[in-house]
């Protein structure tokens, strides 16, 4: 699972939400992290050579991610570009034999991700409420309310967008420096500290912007209110 839908899925779930995603994270902790780490340091213990040892490792996260597309049967654009990034890296690196494009397959969605998300700042509504309106198809109603009525909503969300881009930015030039100066055998064990180090950083931004705009339990409470019910403060 690639960091950006970590994130997204990360925050302002309610209580519910949190006991069926914990319900679920060992299984993904062990396909995108456990499964993948295994197989690379197992395959260069036997002698395999660290390409193939990182193809072999790749395999369950594309498994994983044409799994979970098919069985939402939607199009999701970041689990799209997941796959596509992991077929395309395969392939250059297969070509090339070059063991270190594999390595950065993530900053291939990072990088396109943030530059796609601070774009959306051009349209009426941010990439980063689109998602997670999707996200949180209960919370729809009142999130549309909040967005029409509530101008200290709207800019939470333009600001939310500016802090993921650059956050983004910042996980994919990473990615890439510790790709390329670290030792092979290094590298991807890294990946999933970018991507908890990544996640961490956004929640609070996400957290505190909400909060100060004066929505947060509005939409994220656990007993949703009614869309129109009552007034929200600092309207515009």
């Amino acid at each position: 699972m690639s960091t950006t839908r970590r994130a997204f899925t990360a925050h302002g779930e309610s209580t519910t939400q949190r006991s069926s995603a914990l319900g679920r994270s060992p299984w993904l902790l062990i396909v995108d992290i456990g499964l993948p780490l295994g197989l690379f340091y197992g395959l260069r213990a036997l002698g395999v050579t660290d390409l193939i040892s990182l193809l072999v490792g790749v395999i369950p996260g594309l498994v994983s991610s044409a799994v979970s597309l098919v069985r939402n049967r939607r199009t999701d654009l970041v689990g799209m570009a997941v796959v596509v990034s992991m077929v395309a890296s395969t392939v250059v690196a297969l070509i090339g034999g070059d063991a270190r494009v594999l390595l950065v397959r993530n900053a291939w969605v990072s990088l396109p991700f943030a530059l796609i998300t601070l774009w959306s700042l051009r349209h009426p509504q941010p990439l980063t409420y689109v998602v997670t309106r999707a996200l949180f198809a209960p919370r729809a109603a009142i999130m549309d309310w909040l967005w029409e009525t509530n101008a200290r909503f709207r800019e939470a969300w333009k600001w939310i967008t500016v802090w993921w881009g650059i956050a983004c930015i910042i996980d994919a030039i990473a990615r890439v420096v510790i790709a390329y100066t670290l030792p092979i055998s290094v590298v991807p064990a890294t990946d999933p500290i970018i991507t908890i180090a990544t996640i961490v950083a956004l929640q609070p931004v996400t957290l505190v912007l909400l909060h100060r705009s004066g929505t947060w339990h509005q939409v994220f409470a656990r007993r949703l209110r009614p869309a129109g019910a009552g007034a929200v403060g600092g309207g515009g």
